[in-house]
C-alpha cells in the first residue's frame, strides 16, 4: 500500500467516524417512510455510485473505475485495487388524504463500503463489501376516544420502528474466454429491527401509558451468482454491448423475538422470547449496457423479487404467520423494478483535457412496484400497489491522484399516493462517494 492510499484511508476513517454517529442520532429523531414498517423494512440495492446515478442500472455495467456489487462476474474486469465509500443524506415529506399538513424527516446513512483487487489483472478479481439490506425507520400517531361506564377520554396510539438488516459480501469473478465472465459471492445478512407501540391518554393522571415493544434479531447466509457476455465492434470501432444477469438465492434466516408489555420499558409486567425463522425470496436481475468507446454509454436493468413467497414463523410488518386458530395473513406481494440511464464523458479517455471535460455526467430514472399492497379495509380482498418513481443524476469528478474520483449524486422521487389509506412520500437524497484506484502487489525488479 502506498503512502497516498494510506493517507486517503486515514482521512476517510476520520470522515466516517465523524458522520456515522451523527447520522444515527438524526435517524432516531427524524423518522422516514411509513412503508418501511412492512416486510423487513425499506429495501436497498446499492451497487456503486455510478449505478446510483443511472437509475440503479448495474448488473451489466462494466467499468474499470468501479466494482459494482450486484453482479460478481464483473469483478473479473479489475486491473487495479479499488476502494470506495459512499454516504448519503435524505429528506422526506409525507402527506395523506386526511390532512393538508405534512410530516418531514431528514436522516443520513452509509450507502456502502467496497474493496476490490485483481488476482490476475482483467482475468480474476476479488471484492469485499458492506451495504445495508433494508432499513426500518418510521413514526405514526393515530388519535381515538376511550369510552367507559364512568368516563370518556381521548387517547393517541403512537407506533415507531427502527433498525434494519445489513449485508457483508465476499466473492470473485473470472473471465472464461473472449467476452464471457462468471462470478459468485457469499452474502451474510444480519441485523435487528424494533417496533414500539405506545398508548397515551389525555387524562394521564387517571390512565397510565401502556407500551408494547418487540425486538427481532435475525441472521443467515446466502449466495449470489452472475454471468455476463460482451460483443464488441458492432456499430463502430471501440463500442461494446454487454448482456448480463445475476440471481441471489432464497435465504433462510434464523432469529429470535423479544416481546415486552408494560407501563414502561423500565418496569416490565410481561417479557417473553420466541425463537423462529424466516425465508427471504430470491432476487433476479437482468440488464444490458451499450458503450461507445470512452465517451458515452446507455444502461438498463430489470429486477424481480417475489415477496409473495415470503414465509416466517415470526410476525413482521404486513405478515402474520398461521397459528392454531388463524390462517396466515400477508399484505406482501412481488416486487418489480425497471431503471436505466445515460452517461457521457466529453473528453473520452484523454487525460490532457480540462476538469469539466474529463468529468462524467450521468442521468437516469426508475420505476418500482413495492413489496406491500395495503388493503383499504378489513374486508377488502386486494390491496393497492405502492409505486415509486424517481429521477437520478450526478457528476463524477476526476482527482489529481491517479485513479481517484469524487462522485456527487442526487435522487428525487415520489412513493405511494394520497388516495384511500395510502401515504404519499416525496423524497430527495444526495450522495457523496470517494472512489480510489491504485496498483498494489507490484513485483519490483532490481538490476
Amino acid at each position: 500500500m502506498t503512502s497516498r492510499l494510506a493517507v486517503f484511508l486515514v482521512g476517510l476513517s476520520a470522515f466516517a467516524a465523524g458522520t456515522g454517529p451523527a447520522a444515527h442520532a438524526q435517524g432516531q429523531n427524524n423518522y422516514g417512510s411509513i412503508y418501511s414498517r412492512y416486510g423487513l423494512g425499506e429495501r436497498f440495492d446499492y451497487s456503486s455510485s455510478q449505478s446510483e446515478m443511472l437509475g440503479g442500472a448495474s448488473v451489466s455495467l462494466r467499468d474499470g473505475s468501479y466494482a459494482g456489487l450486484t453482479n460478481p462476474s464483473l469483478w473479473a474486469d479489475q486491473t487495479v485495487t479499488t476502494f470506495s465509500a459512499s454516504v448519503g443524506v435524505a429528506g422526506l415529506r409525507a402527506t395523506d388524504a386526511s390532512t393538508t399538513e405534512a410530516s418531514r424527516a431528514t436522516a443520513g446513512d452509509v450507502a456502502g463500503l467496497q474493496l476490490g483487487f485483481p488476482i490476475l489483472p482483467a482475468r480474476l478479481g476479488v471484492a469485499l463489501a458492506y451495504r445495508p439490506y433494508s432499513r426500518v425507520r418510521y413514526r405514526s400517531a393515530t388519535p381515538g376516544t376511550f369510552f367507559s361506564p364512568i368516563d370518556t377520554t381521548g387517547y393517541t396510539v403512537n407506533r415507531e420502528g427502527d433498525g434494519g438488516l445489513q449485508r457483508i459480501s465476499a466473492g470473485l469473478g473470472a473471465r472464461l474466454g473472449a467476452g464471457i465472465q462468471v462470478g459468485a459471492s457469499a452474502d451474510v445478512i444480519f441485523g435487528t429491527f424494533e417496533y414500539l407501540q405506545r398508548t397515551e391518554f389525555d387524562r394521564s393522571s387517571i390512565y397510565l401509558e401502556t407500551r408494547q415493544a418487540q425486538a427481532t434479531q435475525v441472521r443467515g447466509v446466502t449466495a449470489t451468482f452472475g454471468a455476463a457476455g460482451t460483443a464488441r465492434h458492432l456499430a463502430g470501432e471501440g463500442d461494446a454491448l454487454t448482456v448480463a444477469g445475476a440471481i441471489t438465492l432464497p435465504t433462510s434466516l434464523s432469529g429470535s423475538r423479544t416481546f415486552t408489555l408494560g407501563e414502561s420499558l423500565d418496569r416490565d409486567t410481561l417479557a417473553s422470547v420466541t425463537d423462529g425463522s424466516m425465508t427471504l425470496p430470491l432476487l433476479a436481475r437482468a440488464g444490458l449496457t451499450y458503450r461507445s468507446g470512452a465517451r458515452w454509454l446507455l444502461s438498463a436493468d430489470a429486477l424481480y423479487e417475489p415477496w409473495s413467497s415470503f414465509s416466517s414463523t415470526l410476525p413482521v410488518g404486513g405478515f402474520e404467520p398461521a397459528t392454531g386458530t388463524t390462517a396466515e395473513q400477508s399484505l406482501l406481494q412481488d416486487r418489480f423494478r425497471v431503471g436505466g440511464g445515460f452517461e457521457v464523458t466529453p473528453a473520452g479517455g484523454s487525460r490532457n483535457a480540462g476538469l469539466l471535460r474529463r468529468a462524467s455526467y450521468r442521468i437516469g430514472a426508475y420505476g418500482e412496484r413495492g413489496l406491500v399492497a395495503p388493503q383499504a379495509s378489513a374486508t377488502a380482498t386486494e390491496g393497492t400497489d405502492v409505486m415509486t418513481y424517481a429521477l437520478t443524476g450526478g457528476v463524477s469528478l476526476p482527482n489529481r491522484i491517479t485513479g481517484a474520483r469524487l462522485d456527487l449524486g442526487v435522487e428525487v422521487g415520489t412513493r405511494g399516493s394520497t388516495e384511500g389509506v395510502l401515504v404519499r412520500d416525496s423524497f430527495i437524497r444526495g450522495t457523496f462517494t470517494l472512489n480510489f484506484g491504485e496498483r498494489w502487489f507490484i513485483r519490483r525488479r532490481f538490476d
